[in-house]
């Protein structure tokens, strides 16, 4: 089965946040998990300096499926059912999607790579700045 993620950044209308969230949270993210082949949904907020200047939440659903174009087939048909709420500005929302081309990988299972011998860097352990187009400092 091949997995994708969809990622969706949205934004509230102003001064209705709460009301945006909860519409996400108690009922957009259950009618979307209701689309068969989306199996996982979790939301974000931005945060940090910047977050002020650029829209705030994301949503990444997680999608499996062997047939991508019968999904979202069956996501198009189910969007007229779905509940919409006008606290979101939907002309500042930006969909994608992605196929996953790897494995998740965690700080207990991320591989770690062979130390580099001798033999693949001369007398060196590792390559040196020149090796990446940059001035030797050694």
């Amino acid at each position: 089965m091949t997995e994708y993620i969809q990622t969706v950044v949205t934004v509230p209308v102003a001064g209705r946040e709460d009301e945006f969230n909860r519409w996400y949270d108690d009922t957009h993210l259950p009618e979307m998990l209701q689309v068969p082949g989306f199996v996982a949904g979790r939301r974000y907020a931005l945060t940090g300096p910047i977050a002020a200047d650029r829209p705030r939440f994301l949503a990444v659903y997680e999608i499996e499926t062997d047939d991508l174009a019968a999904t979202l087939q069956a996501l198009s048909a189910a969007a007229p059912t779905m509940t919409v709420s006008d606290a979101m500005d939907q002309p500042a929302t930006v969909i994608d999607l992605y196929e996953v081309l790897g494995e998740r990988r965690t700080t207990t299972t991320a591989r770690t790579p062979p130390a580099p011998t001798e033999s693949d860097h001369g007398d060196r352990p590792y390559p040196g700045g020149s090796d990446r187009g940059v001035a030797d400092r050694t």
